[in-house]
């Protein structure tokens, strides 16, 4: 029931990995099914169900393609419309729409919870009081012998006043309120408790709170460093013919989607543009809204809570080059230089490399030593054959332009388009390869994996 023709099958072999071919029996089934059932509806839900539509999208777009086309073939023949769009996967704008729509609706409901958080802690102060006056008169009406005092729940009111008595603390600074909290907290950006913490300290004084979270976010940053940071982003400016890419690094792909560290990373590359050199440490110190981007970056460590790095970044262009950039779902980021053509060509290539990520852009930028040791290797293989010298050179020589060319951006496949290399590709829009850079997110940053089977073993073992 899916059955592929030769060459189809030959370009198949080594795309289709295990768990494709696990989804293309599924999918054999639910044909040999679907063409023993006389009724629409349930070929429709057999063939058209939601298991199928996640399935497809799941492959890759080789045995997608010929799965759609089994499939359109089938429910053709039993007389049922395939719906537009199915087996398609959405688009990279789809998913970061969707992404942003959910990091919006996360945002609004945080929002939502602290806005409404200190008018809750009133209540329950308030609650917590009214039960205590009503225990304290339940306590004394339950003793016979009190009733000359029956007076003696008087008192009880004076309770609120014994639990806000805390309030006015100290000097001249002012009251401490969820209200002043609360404004603290839209100055700073800190969390509740800390803003509380901060009043205390500084008898109510707004100032002198603002300036107590400050030390301390400096020290929550110090701390913080040290922590393995290998989320976060690829941001990319242009300005001119120039263009730059930056990695900010966090803890967690949570935090790689808050507003506020997306803002900041924003910040970061706007200015990155604007500097000579590819030094971070010469960008940490830029100026951008009144403060240098290390002390913005120390203030965002301690409202985040996580360790934040701007970790390297990458510039190109000027001179007459032509340059452009493309980033991958804001985790791969690809500066592309070329000499002629325009930005589009550029761009393409980007993408292209994003995708192959080859290791050089062209055969002369291949080091003599990573030559000279392929070299070796294959002169070795070669003469294992027991072939003459003057063969195994000549094979040599076919092998090492064979490795170049899967090495090079140039000599490959153009990934839109296998027909042509992306050198052809290039000349066509009358451009030439210079080179490219490339950053990751995380990219040789060594991580900690927990072993969970592991702790629950050592566990066992200490309580054995």
């Amino acid at each position: 029931a899916f059955g592929l023709s030769s060459q189809a099958s030959q370009g198949m072999t080594m795309r289709v990995g295990k768990v494709d071919m696990s989804r293309k029996q599924r999918l054999n089934n639910s044909l040999k099914t679907a063409g023993s059932l006389s009724s629409k509806e349930a070929v429709q839900e057999q063939l058209l169900s939601p298991a199928v539509d996640a399935m497809i999208q799941k492959s890759n777009w080789k045995l997608r393609k010929v799965m759609l086309r089994k499939i359109k073939a089938q429910a053709y023949k039993q007389g049922v419309d395939v719906p537009a769009g199915f087996g398609v996967p959405p688009t990279q704008e789809e998913r970061e729409a969707a992404e942003m729509a959910a990091g919006a609706a996360a945002k609004a409901e945080k929002e939502a919870y602290y806005s409404a958080l200190p008018g809750k802690i009133a209540e329950a102060k308030a609650a917590r009081a009214e039960r205590k006056a009503a225990k304290k008169a339940r306590a004394a009406s339950s003793k016979p012998a009190a009733a000359p005092k029956a007076a003696a729940p008087a008192p009880a009111p004076a309770a609120p006043a014994a639990e806000a008595a805390p309030a006015p603390s100290g000097g001249g600074g002012g009251e401490i309120t969820p209200a002043t909290i609360k404004q603290l907290r839209d100055a700073t950006g800190a969390g509740m408790m800390d803003c509380k913490k901060a009043l205390l300290e500084s008898d109510g004084d707004q100032e002198a709170a603002a300036e107590y979270l400050r030390t301390k976010g400096l020290a929550k940053a110090d701390k913080k460093a040290a922590r393995v940071a290998a989320e976060g982003k690829i941001a990319i400016m242009t300005e001119g013919d120039k263009a730059v890419m930056v990695e900010v690094n966090c803890e967690t792909d949570f935090v790689g989607k808050d507003s506020s560290f997306l803002a900041y990373c924003d910040k970061v590359a706007s200015a990155a543009v604007k500097i000579d050199d590819d030094s971070v440490e010469t960008l940490m110190g830029q100026e951008v809204d009144g403060e240098t981007l290390e002390a913005t970056r120390q203030g965002l460590v301690a409202k985040i809570g996580e360790n934040i790095q701007v970790r390297r970044m990458a510039s190109g262009g000027g001179d007459g080059k032509t340059v452009g950039c493309y980033v991958h779902m804001n985790r791969i980021g690809v500066l592309v230089e070329l000499e002629g053509g325009d930005e589009s060509a550029a761009v393409d290539v980007a993408m292209h490399v994003a995708a192959m990520n080859p290791p050089y852009a062209k055969p002369e930028d291949v080091p003599a030593d990573v030559l000279e040791k392929e070299k070796k290797f294959l002169s070795e293989q070669a003469l294992e054959s027991g072939k003459p010298p003057e063969i195994v050179e000549k094979m040599v020589e076919g092998r090492i332009r064979k490795y170049l060319e899967e090495i090079c951006l140039v000599s490959q496949p153009y990934v839109r388009d296998g027909g042509v290399t992306v050198e052809k590709y290039l000349a066509g829009k009358g451009a030439k390869m210079i080179g490219f850079k490339r950053l990751a997110v995380g990219e040789g940053i060594e991580k900690k994996e927990d072993d969970f089977a592991a702790e629950v073993a050592k566990m066992a073992g200490t309580s054995a």
